[in-house]
């Protein structure tokens, strides 16, 4: 009887699938995410990497404007939110995930990373709020890491970034994410290796998506 337990149990359960990518280009990363999605996998997929200098544009913005030709770049996204900066130093998750195998409500994928994220935070003994207003994790009232989101054909893309040590001189030229806050670092605050973070990271999001 155990055993049939646990196998209906493998069965349900819906594979992951995690990828490293190293420092690539934002463009060729979200074709990347497009060409995944017209595949209709059935498994989840989560990718940590980090990008090459650019902004990228929310739908929700409304005074920025795409210009590819600048240094950094200014890209418009179909993501949810404003205006935001990637740049090394920034660890980013993306999260291409079957939402009708997500084992809670789609509705509410962008608080439970959120809470995932704050939950290996809290381990490194961090003082940190989530606000659910401009979603996000804050330091002092200084951002720290962002989430924007979109659903396409059933399946999650884009995701969150975390700022490690990244170059907040450019990224505060701008309103991080439309608002009057400063975005800050990670490495300003706690003293963490980077691939044991990114490790407790990716285990507490396959937690997330096992339950």
């Amino acid at each position: 009887m155990a055993c049939n337990v646990i196998c209906q149990l493998r069965e349900i359960m819906t594979e992951i699938q995690f990828k490293e990518l190293g420092i690539v280009e934002y463009s060729e990363t979200y074709e990347a995410m497009m060409q995944l999605i017209e595949t209709q996998p059935d498994f989840h997929s989560i990718w940590s990497l980090e990008h090459f200098p650019v902004f990228t544009i929310g739908i929700s913005e409304k005074e920025i404007i795409e210009d590819k030709t600048k240094t950094p770049p200014y890209i418009k996204t179909d993501r949810g939110g404003k205006t935001t900066f990637h740049a090394p130093g920034q660890l980013v998750f993306y999260f291409i995930l079957h939402m009708k195998k997500l084992p809670f409500q789609p509705t509410e994928l962008t608080k439970k990373i959120l809470e995932t994220t704050s939950s290996v935070l809290s381990s490194y003994d961090l003082t940190h709020k989530i606000d659910a207003h401009d979603p996000g994790v804050f330091i002092d009232n200084e951002k720290v890491a962002s989430i924007g989101m979109r659903i396409k054909k059933n399946y999650s893309y884009h995701g969150l970034s975390i700022n490690i040590k990244t170059d907040l001189k450019t990224f505060n030229s701008i309103k991080p994410c439309g608002l009057n806050v400063r975005a800050c670092n990670l490495k300003d605050y706690i003293d963490i290796n980077v691939d044991k973070f990114k490790k407790d990271l990716l285990n507490k999001f396959q937690q997330m998506l096992d339950k």
